[in-house]
């Protein structure tokens, strides 16, 4: 007895199944019709007359190219760019009919090409008649191009037909999502449509009053577009100019209200980006009839023949007559009107909204798109909703590749810890990374204190500037060193067009509600998902723009605690299909990124005329090596060395121990205040910041070699050059040769050399 119930219940649900396939190909044989009519419009077009005389059997249609005994030109000049709309059209007829056997939403989006298309190229056939008839009546001429203007209008009663059809095909998703994206749908509509009304009231509307003060039994003037549009012949040059504008901003308001229309019964992807450019066009239009009125209205005088020559045709007054006038213009009004209800929409933001809740609508129903009807009717269809989850819209597919590599990389960082450092030093550290590099591929020549210097560098602050001339080996040293310890090395290319830190970061794009990072915050999210991987970001070529503006947000970053660095990506919170779904991984609240402890920034600097100086905010907050001379060529001493791996904490380990077991304190450093005395005069000076870090510069460089007193000094000298004598470089030394002589005295030779190099301009 059971089993002849389910066999009753299966063939019910395919009974039901069938119902709803001949419903469908009913509907598609309708929409088709609908397109083959839309289709067979534009084919009559080449027996629409383009441009017709008033007064004479003067006709220009396009198909007369095939009559040899035309000898008109004009019809092969229409002919030929109809001809390969047209073409466009039937490729896209075709494209429509191969996914006739598809979907209803398929077949619907190829529909509307063809049908978009269609109205398109009438629209270009009426309007590049209307041109020339124009054209062609201002020299005196009387010519109509009418006759295409009713195809254009059953074009787009065929469009709207068509919208009704699909208006229902978007319906799938939840009650409280069709609900949401509806009512913000309608909303953007409301306020689409108002200012489409307010700038066709301004067009047709008053744009210029006339006021007689002598002789005051004239009634006022008044012009208006409706009155520009159907007198243009009469009148002047100067307001010929300004009918021919409002005819144009009438056909673009126009269309653009009516595809707002349609995409809004057709539930088109397309209805919020219309929207958005029929009200931004609203607004502009308001605006330019405005300044228009008050142009005239302002300029009066100098328009005084122009003016008057409208006024006697309007009055039929002598023209030796004296009068007294006053023009007023109030048709700006209407803009502030347009822009009040723009300001409303972006306060309101509908659009946002909308496309957010179409977006997660049509991902739905692209997952139970291709589902028997009969599982998505019967109870038993519950296992199916785990598609819908996978199919999910993602906001940032980007940061959901990284996640899914997430286990990846931490598995292959503990594969490396297999061949790690067996006791990691730092005098150990630089000399294999000498060596490596020496025996690289590359065969790269860093010296011991070159490489000391970096890791002292690393140990004092979290961004190195690498400077100096072209091809001396600056990108290629975090390059090196990651290779070798088997750390993540990410070469991010400053343009020199970026202006803000969303060059750097990436946009979010409120259309499509998805976030696109760049490779810098990529670099950062790969970082923080595998945090025991040292990781170098090297902005190559940081000035070639103004650090200082992409870049403004980390220098900040700088000054907080290690665990208070975090950027905030965008305004919204990213999150996949609802806030219940699993979040980035690497992101707090949705939307923030934590910078990573394992991240060091790294930036190669070329001073040359293509680059911009750097501020003394950059330098401050970083530490600097100067690459003045080409490196000399080696060669291997033996094959190329294995690889060691070297995790971030065991690297922050060493640098912390050095920190606390060489002794030196800056205080009480004798050099460092005779050298702050002999600055004084040209106002170097440094605070507590630069102090800190040249204090953990010496501690960790010394601690690269055996601590004595001449590798101190070394270092001393090394961070004092870098990060105090170098500011001499911008000041006017008049007596360098004196003051590179107390250098001398000093024993501080590298500074004394860069004194006596100083630029005497």
């Amino acid at each position: 007895m059971k089993k002849t119930s389910i066999t009753v219940k299966e063939l019910m649900e395919s009974a039901l199944a069938i119902v709803r396939k001949r419903k469908d190909m009913i509907w598609k044989c309708a929409v088709l019709a609908v397109a083959l009519v839309s289709f067979a419009m534009t084919f009559s077009l080449f027996n629409t007359p383009f441009l017709y005389s008033e007064t004479s059997t003067y006709t220009v249609i396009p198909a007369d190219v095939f009559n040899y005994d035309s000898s008109s030109y004009v019809s092969l000049l229409i002919f030929i760019p109809l001809a390969i709309l047209f073409v466009i059209s039937l490729f896209k007829l075709v494209a429509m009919l191969r996914k006739m056997a598809s979907s209803k939403k398929s077949f619907a989006d190829k529909t509307q090409k063809l049908i978009y298309m269609n109205v398109i190229t009438t629209g270009i056939y009426f309007l590049a008649g209307m041109c020339v008839c124009t054209f062609y009546n201002a020299k005196g001429r009387s010519y109509a191009a009418d006759e295409s203007l009713k195809l254009l209008i059953l074009q787009i009663g065929v469009t709207i037909l068509f919208a009704l059809l699909v208006g229902g095909i978007n319906e799938e998703g939840s009650i409280k999502k069709r609900k949401t994206a509806a009512f913000a749908r309608f909303e953007m509509f409301a306020y689409t449509s108002v200012a489409a009304v307010v700038s066709l009231i301004c067009l047709f509307g008053d744009i210029l009053q006339v006021t007689f003060i002598k002789p005051s039994y004239y009634e006022a003037l008044k012009l208006n577009g409706f009155k520009m549009l159907t007198t243009y012949q009469d009148l002047g040059k100067g307001f010929q100019l300004i009918s021919f504008i409002v005819m144009v901003l009438v056909v673009v308001v126009i269309t653009l209200s009516l595809l707002v229309l349609v995409s809004y019964i057709s539930k088109s992807k397309m209805f919020f980006k219309f929207a958005l450019a029929s009200l931004t066009t609203s607004g502009l239009t308001t605006l330019l009839v405005g300044l228009l009125g008050k142009y005239y209205e302002i300029v009066t005088l100098m328009n005084t023949n122009t003016m008057f020559s409208w006024i006697s045709q309007n009055i039929n007054i002598p023209v030796d007559i004296e009068m007294q006038y006053k023009v007023k213009s109030s048709a700006i009004i209407w803009f502030f009107i347009a822009l009040a209800m723009i300001l409303f929409t972006l306060l309101r933001k509908p659009y946002t909204r909308g496309t957010m809740g179409e977006a997660e609508i049509s991902v739905q129903a692209v997952a139970t798109e291709n589902v028997p009807s009969a599982l998505t009717s019967s109870e038993n269809a519950k296992p199916a909703a785990p598609l819908v989850s996978a199919s999910a819209h993602d906001p940032c597919p980007a940061f959901s590749e990284l996640d899914a590599k997430a286990q990846g990389f931490r598995d292959e960082t503990r594969s490396l810890a297999k061949n790690a450092f067996d006791t990691p030093s730092l005098p150990g550290l630089v000399q294999f990374i000498v060596s490596y590099a020496r025996n690289s591929r590359l065969h790269l020549s860093y010296t011991a204190p070159d490489i000391a210097a970096f890791i002292a560098g690393l140990g004092s602050t979290k961004l190195t500037i690498l400077q100096g001339m072209s091809g001396t080996g600056k990108t290629s040293l975090p390059k090196i060193f990651c290779e070798a310890i088997y750390g993540d090395c990410a070469i991010v290319e400053v343009e020199s067009s970026w202006r803000d830190k969303n060059e750097l970061l990436g946009y979010y794009n409120e259309f499509s509600c998805t976030y696109t990072p760049k490779k810098f915050t990529q670099a950062l999210y790969k970082a923080a998902l595998d945090p025991d991987r040292v990781t170098f970001i090297v902005l190559d070529e940081l000035n070639l723009s103004r650090i200082e503006y992409y870049f403004s947000d980390f220098l900040s970053l700088m000054e907080n605690e290690e665990d208070k660095r975090q950027i905030k990506l965008v305004n919204v919170h990213l999150y996949k299909n609802d806030p219940s779904s699993s979040e980035y991984l690497a992101l707090e609240e949705g939307h923030t990124l934590k910078i990573p402890s394992n991240v060091w920034f790294v930036g190669t600097a070329n001073r040359d005329e293509s680059t911009f100086e750097i501020s003394d905010k950059v330098y401050d907050r970083a530490h600097t090596m100067n690459f003045n001379k080409r490196a000399p060529r080696i060669l291997a001493e033996g094959g190329v060395l294995e690889q060691k791996y070297l995790s971030y904490d065991a690297l922050w380990a060493l640098l912390e121990d050095a920190k606390r077991t060489v002794s030196f304190n800056l205080e009480s450093c004798a050099v460092v205040h005779e050298v702050e005395e002999l600055l004084a005069p040209y106002n170097v000076t440094f605070g507590n910041r630069i102090s800190n870090q040249m204090e953990s510069f010496v501690k960790i460089y010394a601690a690269c070699f055996t601590p004595t007193d001449t590798v101190i000094h070394e270092a001393v000298e090394t961070i004092l050059l870098s990060k105090v004598v170098s500011k001499l470089e911008f000041k006017n030394v008049d007596n360098k040769d004196e003051l590179a002589a107390e250098f001398e005295k000093l024993n501080l030779h590298k500074c004394s050399a860069f004194i006596k190099a100083l630029n005497e301009d």
